[in-house]
């Protein structure tokens, strides 16, 4: 376990050691955000870009393609081809993208995407959460992540990783670190709510300590139980101190280390996909300010005082700027304007350069809406574009979905450490098909190896979609392993079970109609199915069901009434009666009429005969 002091000293090499990597990180968030400025030192002025901001649309392109697709989980049956471990595994995967969908990790993702593609990393920490009681993702801004140096490109588990961000006291006191407010600051002249304080959080696979620092003078300084270090003079002056104290120290409950960090694939250091444009935006930004400043000297000439011979000439009234439109009166001299004007290879530089960060930064026209102008068809302007966006996009689906896997390692570890046996119950699926999943972390989890998978790594939801459908249409896929593709479907046995249902649903209105077209079907039992399912009171199945079990019913009756006539107790019988047999011939079959038929004629005149000679033995007696 390393103490504060280790901890202050492993963040100033690793500072140091971070620091080109966050100077172009910053670069780049200057010129995605609209901060950056053209510096004009010959004219002692700054302009603000006036040019596309290619590198804005580029990230917003690409990130939006590469997470627009939801990956898919997978856990592997222990013993597959029985029921309770296949549903184990399927509930284990419905538990995982359950904790997704509660903790909105595709919204995290976007800004994840976003991130990867700018500044060449995405880091996040696994922690859990207490109050909903189930892992959550905190994303962190990689200008304040400095992990292990051992850290590769592609790599997404460093050995340990140290953030470092800024609070204010406010924030602390409503943290619950109010008593460690006066050890920190000393001297409370000057010191509100707004005052900042440097946190530095050093996380490893054992344990999180939170720091927090700050410099202050030496004088002002309170020796007490919390100060922990004391680290030499700062950049602030001699008379001060950067002073450290322990916030928070706990181990970490998963035996792995809960930060991951994807990175981009490049060659040997970490590095976004626009920083080598950097360079052509500044250069087009500056001729692009230069010419502006061109046409509008254009349009406001420089005016200069020429001097007749023998005379000095001086302005009575002026001079005046001509934006003014104030009139320049002078004396023993003529105005004379000095037009200036473009060079005539201005314009071609600027495409040129708008060209060179476009095939550099790979951001084809199509991003903003438009089309190259040799492109005449939708297939060659699809090509065009997969060429240049499909590997880049597929190789961050492919790292998202390896670092995916260790984070869910991590969540799946908390879980099991934390809840264990507990039973939980979370919602999966939206709108209709979202549906509650319980499960207990020690038994649903008996192994923590799983797969994320995107369906088609280097695709968007939009060419997947299509693909799968021809991939069906050619019958070289069936259509429950194209559900299981589709990132709309969340759950593909459901799916493919209700598919079955509405097949059957639409065989059975079919059948109905027909009869009902061909006199088989009593009109008053299609009035009564008609009536449950206009009126929302049932669906088609379950109002088929308690029709035909009325007319059941309504049939017993009939029998019962007809034992009944030789005491004369019988009545008219009613519609549901006289339509019973017809009911249950056309929603049973013949075979259940018969079934629930009294006597045939022949048994009626056998046991008519029987109650006749027993009558006649009676009256001899």
């Amino acid at each position: 376990m390393r103490n504060p002091q280790q901890i202050i000293d492993l963040y100033r090499q690793r500072r140091v050691y971070y620091t080109p990597l966050h100077q172009k990180m910053s670069q780049i968030a200057d010129i995605y955000n609209g901060r950056a400025e053209v510096p004009l030192p010959d004219m002692e002025r700054d302009e603000r870009p006036a040019i596309p901001n290619l590198l804005a649309q580029g990230v917003d392109q690409m990130a939006g393609r590469i997470t627009s697709v939801t990956p898919a989980v997978t856990f592997s049956s222990m013993k597959p081809g029985v029921r309770k471990y296949d549903r184990m595994a399927v509930t284990a995967a419905d538990t995982v993208t359950g904790w997704w969908q509660a903790d909105r990790l595709m919204m995290k993702m976007k800004q994840r995407g976003r991130r990867m593609i700018a500044y060449g990393m995405a880091p996040v920490i696994v922690r859990w959460n207490y109050d909903d009681h189930r892992p959550t993702w905190q994303v962190r801004h990689p200008l304040e992540t400095f992990p292990s140096t051992d850290i590769q490109p592609g790599q997404v588990t460093p050995t340990d990783c140290i953030f470092v961000i800024r609070r204010s006291i406010g924030w602390m006191v409503d943290a619950g670190y109010g008593d460690k407010i006066p050890p920190l600051i000393g001297n409370s002249d000057g010191v509100t709510r707004d005052t900042q304080v440097t946190l530095i959080e050093y996380i490893d696979c054992d344990h999180t300590v939170l720091l927090a620092t700050g410099y202050f003078p030496t004088s002002n300084w309170i020796d007490t139980q919390y100060a922990d270090l004391t680290i030499g003079p700062s950049e602030w002056g001699s008379n001060t101190q950067m002073r450290a104290i322990v916030l928070e120290n706990y181990p970490n409950l998963s035996d792995e280390c809960p930060v991951v960090i994807p990175t981009r694939l490049t060659l040997d250091q970490m590095t976004g996909q626009f920083d080598n444009m950097i360079g052509m935006y500044y250069q087009q930004a500056k001729l692009m300010a230069l010419e502006t400043i061109a046409v509008e000297k254009g349009i406001f000439p420089d005016t200069y005082l020429i001097s007749r011979p023998g005379e000095v000439g001086r302005f009575l009234d002026g001079p005046h700027d001509g934006r003014t439109g104030l009139v320049n009166i002078v004396a023993g001299g003529d105005i004379k304007e000095l037009q200036s004007s473009p060079g005539y290879l201005t314009n071609p530089t600027l495409d040129r350069l708008e060209r060179a960060q476009r095939v550099t930064a790979g951001v084809p026209a199509e991003f903003g809406g438009e089309s190259g102008s040799n492109i005449r068809t939708g297939r060659r302007g699809d090509a065009v574009l997969s060429a240049v966006i499909d590997f880049p996009v597929a190789e961050a689906q492919e790292t998202f979905a390896f670092a995916l896997e260790e984070e869910n390692e991590v969540a799946i570890g908390l879980a099991k450490r934390i809840d264990g046996s507990t039973q939980r119950t979370i919602f999966v699926g939206t709108g209709n098909n979202r549906r509650p999943v319980t499960y207990k972390p020690s038994e649903t989890f008996e192994q923590d190896e799983h797969v994320v998978s995107y369906p088609a790594a280097g695709s968007d939801v939009n060419s997947l979609v299509i693909g799968l459908g021809q991939r069906v249409g050619l019958g070289t896929m069936s259509k429950f392993t194209a559900a299981t593709l589709d990132p709309y479907i969340d759950n593909p046995e459901q799916e493919h079970d209700q598919i079955i249902a509405e097949g059957l649903e639409q065989a059975i209105m079919s059948g109905l109609q027909q009869q009902a077209a061909s006199g088989q079907l009593p009109p008053l039992v299609g009035a009564k199915i008609m009536s449950l399912v206009r009126n929302d009171r049932m669906e088609l199945a379950e109002a088929i069901a308690k029709v035909t079990e009325d007319a059941a019913k309504a049939e017993q009756e009939k029998q019962q009434q007809q034992m009944m006539q030789g005491g004369g107790q019988a009545g008219a019988p009613t519609p549901d009666q006289m339509s019973a047999p017809a009911a249950l011939a056309a929603m049973a079959g013949p075979q259940a009429s018969a079934a629930v038929n009294g006597p045939n004629p022949s048994q009626q005149n056998l046991g008519a005969l029987l109650t006749t000679l027993r009558r006649g033995s009676r009256s001899v007696a």
